[in-house]
């Protein structure tokens, strides 16, 4: 039950709900299909990306969870040139992802370009009496140092008609200086990786 809590928190953050940017919105490249939508007026500035960035003004504004929460300010993200490297220190390469939460992704999205970024990922385990998890982001720059956020997480039990979700928005602050966490506490589980990012249900 712990796991599925915790899945659940990582993905309310990303709700599935329109609240100002429903959907994602074309920056110029393909745009993936995902429950979020690259918040307007950003996303027009070419910057370099890689580098490690920090959550900063993370706020719930849209959800039909009972107790949501959103991610956790201060979480780090390291950036490569084309694609999320790590969150939290957590590796989210999709073979590692796998490991971690025991089940296959059903769909995985990782890319970064100059301006925006857009991460997503579905687990589906509803057949075998799981859940459906989903997470979320997309992202455009608004300065060299920022880059504005909005997130949804999203979980569904076999026995839930509609799934509970939140939807978020946060700021990406660059952290100069820093030195990326290059493993994960192995105390860490996905629930703890969904908490930091995209917040609690």
């Amino acid at each position: 039950m712990r796991r599925i809590l915790g899945l659940s928190a990582i993905l309310v953050l990303l709700a599935t709900g329109s609240c100002g940017n429903s959907g994602p919105q074309s920056t110029g490249a393909v745009t993936p299909d995902l429950p979020v939508g690259v918040p307007t007026g950003t996303g027009a500035l070419a910057i370099d990306m890689a580098g490690t960035w920090t959550i900063q003004d993370a706020a719930v504004i849209e959800t039909n969870a009972a107790f949501p929460n959103p991610p956790f300010n201060g979480t780090p993200m390291v950036f490569e040139p084309t694609r999320i490297a790590s969150i939290g220190g957590v590796s989210v390469a999709p073979a590692d992802l796998t490991a971690l939460i025991g089940s296959p992704l059903v769909s995985y999205v990782n890319v970064i370009d100059s301006s925006t970024v857009f991460y997503g990922l579905v687990v589906d385990d509803r057949a075998t009496g799981g859940p459906r998890l989903e997470t979320a982001l997309a992202g455009g720059a608004v300065s060299a140092n920022t880059i504005a956020v909005e997130a949804f997480n999203s979980i569904q039990l076999p026995s839930d008609p509609v799934p509970h979700f939140t939807r978020s928005v946060y700021v990406l602050v660059r952290a100069p200086g820093t030195t990326p966490l290059q493993h994960r506490p192995e105390e860490w589980t996905f629930e703890d990786l969904a908490r930091s990012a995209f917040g609690g249900l």
